[in-house]
């Protein structure tokens, strides 16, 4: 019994929905070969092979299958996985979410016992707080699709949000790596009433225009003053690409996950291609380029 698992990349906070809003993207993923074996084996190609650790204990792939196998209560079935990347390591497209949600959707597979979304998400978690911290906004829309909110990480409430409008996705990976840990100690570790209840403003307001399809309410949303403020010095010439991409009518411009990945949301492909000539221009012709709609559907398995 051999199969593929196809996990997309993900936009993590989608600015400023820090840890709480996710959006898959289309066209852009790993794809994992998974067959039974009697110990786990692992293989990768494709970008940044060299750096994905190979053994199982430090793999996200089967770190999240033995989870799943131990919260299902199963006896592990080991297996060897061929990993076929395309998302940068540490780029901020949310690889190791992909590799977390694929290796506990395929220990789900192997056990035959069908698939328990509670337990696939506990185990992805577990995977990815391996190696980024215990955060679902990447998870999330991975194994969903669409845009989600994360209510709750301890109780695994999440909620697909419908987007009420229609969107390109510009995704502009500069050649420079930001590790997520790494990211998450340049933010703020308090912030005033006044920050707080600013931030608030612009998280609700960008969920509210995604599902209603408010176009000026979603420039607002798009706004983020906590994350991409501390992150974008971390960038070089972020600022300069995201006067570019709003000078061109982009909705927004901000950091995807920690970054270097910065995205743009434009109204249609027209603008996404002129936003994504500009970002060439600023980051350089090293820079990686993916224009996309967002992905309905979340990870799958294929036969």
């Amino acid at each position: 019994m051999s199969f593929r698992v196809f996990a997309p990349a993900t936009i993590g906070n989608v600015a400023s929905g820090f840890d709480v809003l996710g959006l898959a993207v289309d066209g852009l993923g790993d794809s994992f070969e998974i067959s039974p074996a009697a110990a786990y084996h692992i293989e990768v190609a494709g970008r940044d092979a060299e750096a994905v650790p190979l053994e199982p204990e430090r793999n996200t792939v089967t770190i999240a299958a033995e989870a799943y196998y131990r919260l299902a209560g199963i006896k592990p079935r080991p297996f060897r996985v061929k990993l076929q990347r395309s998302l940068p390591l540490a780029g901020g497209l949310g690889s190791s979410a992909a590799s977390s949600v694929a290796g506990a959707m395929a220990a789900a597979e192997l056990a035959q016992v069908g698939e328990r979304p509670d337990l696939i998400l506990r185990a992805a978690l577990e995977a990815e707080s391996y190696v980024a911290g215990p955060h679902l906004d990447n998870i999330a829309p991975c194994y969903f699709g669409g845009l989600t909110l994360v209510q709750d990480t301890e109780t695994l409430k999440i909620y697909p949000i419908k987007l009420g409008l229609e969107l390109y996705l510009v995704l502009a990976t500069p050649p420079i790596k930001i590790h997520t840990k790494d990211a998450r100690r340049v933010l703020p570790t308090q912030l005033s009433t006044a920050a707080w209840t600013r931030q608030m403003a612009h998280c609700t307001t960008l969920a509210l225009a995604l599902a209603s399809g408010d176009h000026e309410q979603l420039r607002f949303g798009l706004t983020d003053p906590f994350a991409e403020v501390a992150r974008s010095p971390l960038i070089p010439k972020f600022n300069e690409a995201k006067a570019r991409a709003l000078e061109l009518g982009a909705y927004g411009f901000s950091i995807s996950g920690s970054g270097p990945t910065c995205f743009a949301l434009t109204a249609d492909r027209s603008q996404a291609l002129q936003v994504g000539a500009v970002l060439l221009e600023v980051f350089g012709p090293e820079t990686s380029l993916h224009i996309a709609k967002p992905r309905t559907r979340g990870a799958e398995i294929l036969l």
